[in-house]
């Protein structure tokens, strides 16, 4: 079970997450409209829950390599010419992922001095994301990489 929930992990969290953002804005619009007093909370927080929430997205499609991709011209090189292009971007989105997670560190800290008004918390919470989940995208990339090279030695030994 463990297992099952580490695979699905980006999934799990992500689809709490945004159920989640759901019902916040549901009860947003139920107060406004039918109060008259809307919760001014609630649009901030389902903010904050929709950034974690897309990111979990992204990271969930680097680990089952999903993105949208235009491969038409890939599709016409020879095998073996494929799979050494499809690594070198594979390469290059790591190494892209890399320079994301140096400079969100920054970004991050140019936030401490500012407040989420409504919620009453930094805004490095809602910045924290890009660090953290970069993170997880280049530890997925990775993990990836890893089980597609293993597979591809299991298949050239039999």
């Amino acid at each position: 079970m463990l297992k099952k929930f580490y695979n699905n992990f980006e999934e799990i969290v992500g689809t709490a997450l945004f159920v989640s953002m759901l019902v916040i804005l549901v009860v947003q619009t139920l107060t406004r409209q039918g109060i008259g007093v809307p919760l001014v909370w609630t649009e901030e927080l389902s903010k904050l829950l929709f950034i974690y929430a897309g990111y979990l997205g992204i990271v969930a499609c680097i680990k089952d390599d999903s993105h949208v991709s235009i491969d038409v011209f890939l599709k016409k090189l020879p095998a073996k010419a494929q799979k050494w292009v499809y690594l070198f971007n594979q390469l290059l989105i790591l190494a892209a992922l890399i320079v994301v997670f140096y400079i969100s560190f920054t970004i991050v800290e140019r936030q401490e001095h500012l407040t989420i008004v409504t919620l009453q918390i930094s805004y490095v919470y809602m910045y924290a994301a890009l660090p953290i989940l970069t993170l997880l995208m280049i530890y997925r990339l990775i993990e990836r990489l890893i089980k597609e090279w293993r597979k591809s030695k299991a298949a050239e030994v039999k």
